[in-house]
């Protein structure tokens, strides 16, 4: 009989976990309960499971609790019970110690006998935003004088919400200083930007003072240069000028005499030219004496 009740039990409810069953002197007590839950999901179903195993009839009531993880509480689990084919919700309390109780209900079958065989069918669901973690499910059994007589436990696991760790706060940490970075001090501005020294391709002198600055040696030398070039040239003009003068003197002169001879009614003064002596080829005879000829004026 009892073969029996745990197949049935086993193809309604599925996928289960069945604790071991707790022996009395006269009740067998069975639990058998979903093996996972889901925050704001489907409910999982669990079964208390009582058996009869004396003579005599007894009156019996079921009941549930359950053992939440940290971080739950009761208002966070919802139960139903099964009641003449129906589901209907019963009430849950803080049993204390993390623990929520339902209120005692009674199974379809409430008076056992010999051999027979009682189930309290329950449907279990968490809120959404219950925290996972893992939930441990309490099935009591109890007489009609509330007496206990006996309960069975089995784990299940609550998937939800995944608790925050708590973040540590990051120890400070010593900033590094900065190394000091050279900077390059200003040039001041060129009034004229086309006089700048950049601009014109020419490099800045360098300034010592015990030189005499840019106006030192360099411009001794550069006077001194100039100087001579004027010396030069005042030489040259002057070399032009007497030449001129004697060319100009010179020619006035002759053309003086050639007038003034003109005017006297004389012959105009003849050069004379003097030829060496000339031998005659061959022969004989004396030399010939030298001949004298006039010089013809142009």
């Amino acid at each position: 009989m009892a073969t029996g009740v745990g197949l049935l039990g086993a193809v309604g409810v599925g996928l289960v976990v069945t604790a071991g069953a707790a022996s009395a002197a006269d009740e067998r007590i069975d639990l058998r309960a979903s093996r996972s839950f889901t925050a704001g999901g489907n409910p999982g179903s669990a079964s208390v499971v009582v058996e009869r195993r004396e003579k005599g009839c007894i009156s019996v009531r079921t009941g549930l609790a359950i053992r939440l993880a940290s971080g739950m509480n009761s208002g966070q689990v919802r139960v139903e019970t099964l009641s003449r084919g129906q589901w209907r919700p019963i009430v849950v309390s803080d049993g204390g110690g993390s623990t929520v109780v339902t209120e005692r209900t009674a199974p379809d079958r409430s008076t056992l006998c010999n051999r027979q065989t009682a189930v309290g069918r329950y449907r279990v669901s968490f809120a959404d935003g219950t925290p996972s973690g893992s939930v441990t499910l309490i099935g009591q059994v109890f007489n009609g004088r509330g007496q206990s007589l006996g309960s069975e436990s089995a784990s299940a696991r609550i998937n939800g919400v995944k608790p925050t760790p708590t973040k540590k706060s990051p120890s400070p940490t010593k900033k590094a200083t900065p190394s000091p970075v050279a900077t390059e001090e200003p040039v001041a501005p060129f009034d004229d930007p086309a006089k700048s020294p950049l601009a014109a391709g020419v490099p800045i002198p360098p300034s010592n003072s015990d030189s005499g600055g840019f106006l030192g040696m360099s411009g001794l030398v550069m006077i001194g240069g100039l100087g001579l070039v004027a010396v030069g040239a005042g030489l040259i003009v002057f070399l032009v000028r007497q030449l001129r003068s004697d060319r100009g003197g010179g020619g006035s002169t002759a053309e003086a005499r050639r007038h003034s001879a003109a005017a006297d009614g004389g012959a105009p003064e003849t050069q004379i030219m003097f030829l060496p002596p000339m031998r005659p080829a061959a022969g004989p005879g004396a030399d010939q004496p030298t001949a004298i000829l006039p010089r013809v004026e142009d």
